[in-house]
């Protein structure tokens, strides 16, 4: 196996350590400890791992953006704060969301900034951030498909995008390297961050796999107590990095079909997760689908196309999983092919009604919880569908 180059540099840090151990006095070790923790820190930052079933989470892209690019070019502080405060009235304590490397690239400062006053507000409001670096899912990011509105056309994009995952010039790695090393250098001991998610979904194509591992190695190298993930379509697909140091399992399953399905998915990843000692989160869920995923060709019905987290919420709720539902905020679909089918997803309209007081009690696991609830769409929410 070919070691990266910022493995050679901590195995080679490591092999002169450890070969003067052999050689010094007790004195003198003592001695040792205390210039190289002055000099490097702690030799092996303790990560901090929340216990799982503490974590009650929701995805967050705000309303009116369509991908990660467009939520930091129009961050806006006061409605952060806004849907932060959305989130507290259904108990969350965690929330998922993407950085951007094509917005850091554009605008470095700003971008930070930004996450900065992200950040800030989490904490004031109680909240955790699990923070995701690169995207696999999505649309080529090209300057048409980041800042489109239309909801025909509107979607995520990928980041950095099959141009530079898939290039054979492994130079063409070194910029978004550069992103995961400034970023790490600033948050990896942040503990308003609950966990860094690397990379979602890179094994939806297996040729971009190793550029993951290579950005999760980077990572790696310069960990504080800030754990390191990488969401994943499956527990299985998450086995792939966990010789690589993988501090939290991650998997998603929106759309089951039965509720023996649902709960058997998580019974089997809560068994990975003591296999390998690790905790496990279920980063997407959303609601049943008897008709079937929708991720194809199965035909769904419109009540299907709703949200209904209702449906799933009490299952989880008997398991000590982490857990993060999609989305906080309501949205049409984030994704081609749900986008397609007429999927909407989320909980809290911008005015802080909620489409179902029912999801938001089921969520909340509270039935005393008073929002008002508006489930119509608003005119013209579809049109896009007849085009």
């Amino acid at each position: 196996m070919k070691l990266s180059a910022d493995q050679q540099k901590s195995m080679h840090r490591t092999f002169q350590y450890h070969s003067l151990l052999h050689r010094l006095t007790v004195p003198a070790f003592t001695g040792l400890c205390l210039i190289y923790h002055a000099c490097w820190g702690q030799v092996a930052p303790t990560v901090d791992r929340r216990p799982s079933a503490d974590i009650r989470g929701a995805v967050y892209i705000p309303a009116d953006a369509f991908n990660a690019p467009q939520m930091w070019k129009n961050f806006s502080l006061a409605e952060t704060r806004r849907d932060f405060g959305y989130a507290r009235k259904i108990h969350l304590n965690a929330l998922r969301i993407w950085v951007s490397y094509e917005y850091w690239r554009m605008e470095p400062r700003r971008s930070q900034t930004c996450f900065d006053q992200l950040l800030a507000a989490a904490h004031d409001s109680g909240i955790r951030v699990l923070v995701s670096l690169f995207e696999e899912d999505g649309v080529t990011p090209t300057p048409q498909n980041m800042w489109a509105t239309n909801p025909t056309d509107a979607f995520d994009v990928q980041s950095p995008g099959d141009r530079v995952t898939l290039s054979h010039d492994k130079t063409s790695w070194d910029e978004p390297r550069s992103f995961v090393r400034r970023f790490m250098e600033h948050y990896r001991n942040d503990n308003r961050l609950l966990a860094i998610e690397v990379m979602n979904e890179p094994e939806n194509n297996p040729k971009v796999i190793p550029f993951a591992k290579a950005m999760f190695e980077t990572a790696k190298s310069m960990q504080g107590t800030v754990p390191l993930t990488v969401g994943s379509s499956s527990v299985g697909r998450a086995e792939t990095f966990i010789p690589l140091g993988l501090d939290i399992i991650e998997y998603h399953d929106n759309f089951p079909s039965r509720p023996e399905q649902f709960e058997a998915g998580i019974t089997n990843a809560l068994a990975v997760g003591q296999k390998y000692h690790l905790p496990v989160w279920l980063t997407e869920w959303q609601r049943l689908r008897p008709s079937g995923s929708g991720w194809g060709e199965e035909k769904i019905t419109a009540a299907e196309t709703l949200p209904d987290y209702a449906s799933l919420a009490p299952i989880l709720q008997k398991y000590p999983i982490g857990n993060f539902f999609w989305s906080l905020m309501i949205k049409r679909a984030y994704l081609l092919p749900q986008r397609a089918q007429g999927t909407v997803n989320g909980l809290f309209w911008a005015d802080g009604s909620v489409w179902s007081l029912r999801d938001a009690r089921a969520i909340a696991n509270d039935q005393s919880i008073r929002i008002p609830e508006r489930k119509v769409l608003p005119v013209g929410y579809l049109d896009y569908l007849a085009k």
